[in-house]
Protein backbone atom coordinates (compact mmCIF):
# COMPACT_ATOMS: atom_id res chain seq x y z
CA UNK A 1 0.00 0.00 0.00
CA UNK A 2 1.60 3.42 -0.82
CA UNK A 3 1.51 6.24 1.19
CA UNK A 4 -0.95 8.21 -1.02
CA UNK A 5 -3.90 5.83 -0.73
CA UNK A 6 -3.32 5.32 2.67
CA UNK A 7 -3.59 9.01 3.49
CA UNK A 8 -6.86 9.11 0.92
CA UNK A 9 -8.01 6.36 3.67
CA UNK A 10 -6.63 8.17 6.35
CA UNK A 11 -9.21 11.18 5.73
CA UNK A 12 -12.14 9.28 4.80
CA UNK A 13 -11.74 7.50 8.16
CA UNK A 14 -11.57 11.19 9.92
CA UNK A 15 -14.51 12.45 8.06
CA UNK A 16 -16.83 8.65 9.13
CA UNK A 17 -16.02 9.12 12.63
CA UNK A 18 -16.52 13.02 12.97
CA UNK A 19 -19.71 12.70 11.26
CA UNK A 20 -20.41 9.73 13.83
CA UNK A 21 -19.23 11.45 16.60
CA UNK A 22 -22.09 12.05 19.29
CA UNK A 23 -23.20 15.69 19.51
CA UNK A 24 -22.36 16.71 23.60
CA UNK A 25 -25.47 17.52 25.88
CA UNK A 26 -26.13 20.98 25.89
CA UNK A 27 -24.83 22.67 29.36
CA UNK A 28 -27.29 23.36 32.21
CA UNK A 29 -28.04 27.19 32.69
CA UNK A 30 -25.88 29.44 34.57
CA UNK A 31 -23.63 26.80 34.47
CA UNK A 32 -20.50 28.26 34.29
CA UNK A 33 -21.59 30.64 36.73
CA UNK A 34 -22.12 27.86 39.61
CA UNK A 35 -18.56 26.37 38.80
CA UNK A 36 -17.06 29.74 39.45
CA UNK A 37 -19.05 29.92 42.75
CA UNK A 38 -17.74 26.77 43.66
CA UNK A 39 -14.37 27.97 42.84
CA UNK A 40 -14.70 30.63 45.32
CA UNK A 41 -16.48 29.14 48.24
CA UNK A 42 -13.10 26.55 48.14
CA UNK A 43 -10.75 29.28 48.10
CA UNK A 44 -12.43 31.12 50.97
CA UNK A 45 -12.65 28.61 53.32
CA UNK A 46 -9.86 28.38 55.68
CA UNK A 47 -7.68 25.56 56.06
CA UNK A 48 -7.58 24.37 59.23
CA UNK A 49 -3.63 22.91 60.62
CA UNK A 50 -2.69 19.53 60.33
CA UNK A 51 -3.37 16.94 63.21
CA UNK A 52 -0.83 15.11 64.86
CA UNK A 53 -2.55 11.76 63.26
CA UNK A 54 -2.45 13.38 59.53
CA UNK A 55 0.90 13.77 59.51
CA UNK A 56 1.80 10.82 61.08
CA UNK A 57 -0.65 9.19 58.01
CA UNK A 58 1.44 11.43 55.52
CA UNK A 59 4.54 10.46 56.73
CA UNK A 60 4.16 6.84 56.47
CA UNK A 61 2.43 7.37 53.17
CA UNK A 62 5.68 8.92 51.93
CA UNK A 63 7.84 5.94 53.14
CA UNK A 64 6.11 3.90 50.85
CA UNK A 65 7.13 6.08 48.17
CA UNK A 66 10.58 4.16 46.11
CA UNK A 67 12.84 7.33 46.72
CA UNK A 68 11.68 7.83 50.58
CA UNK A 69 11.52 3.96 51.41
CA UNK A 70 15.05 3.79 49.77
CA UNK A 71 16.16 6.65 52.00
CA UNK A 72 14.26 5.45 54.82
CA UNK A 73 15.91 1.82 54.35
CA UNK A 74 18.98 3.33 54.32
CA UNK A 75 18.64 5.04 57.06
CA UNK A 76 17.49 2.77 59.22
CA UNK A 77 20.47 0.49 58.43
CA UNK A 78 23.17 2.75 58.50
CA UNK A 79 21.34 3.87 62.58
CA UNK A 80 21.43 -0.12 63.03
CA UNK A 81 24.97 -0.48 62.18
CA UNK A 82 26.00 2.60 63.89
CA UNK A 83 24.09 0.88 67.14
CA UNK A 84 25.89 -2.48 66.89
CA UNK A 85 29.61 -0.57 66.45
CA UNK A 86 29.10 1.34 69.56
CA UNK A 87 27.42 -1.37 71.66
CA UNK A 88 29.72 -3.68 70.41
CA UNK A 89 32.87 -1.42 70.91
CA UNK A 90 32.06 -1.15 74.78
CA UNK A 91 31.79 -5.01 75.03
CA UNK A 92 35.17 -5.55 73.41
CA UNK A 93 36.86 -2.37 75.64
CA UNK A 94 35.12 -4.40 78.79
CA UNK A 95 36.59 -7.42 77.63
CA UNK A 96 40.12 -6.23 77.01
CA UNK A 97 39.94 -4.51 80.45
CA UNK A 98 39.04 -7.87 82.00
CA UNK A 99 41.58 -9.61 80.38
CA UNK A 100 44.45 -7.03 81.51
CA UNK A 101 43.18 -7.29 84.78
CA UNK A 102 43.15 -11.04 84.94
CA UNK A 103 46.54 -10.74 83.46
CA UNK A 104 48.24 -8.04 85.96
CA UNK A 105 46.21 -9.40 89.15
CA UNK A 106 44.86 -13.03 88.05
CA UNK A 107 43.42 -13.90 92.08
CA UNK A 108 41.02 -10.82 91.79
CA UNK A 109 38.58 -11.70 89.33
CA UNK A 110 37.86 -15.10 90.91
Amino acid sequence: MNDDTQRVNDERLRAILLEAKPAAPPLPPRFQQSVWRRIEKEEAAPIPPPSLYALLVRWADRLFLPRFALASLTLLLLAGGLTGFVSSADAVKQRAQERYLSSVAPNILR
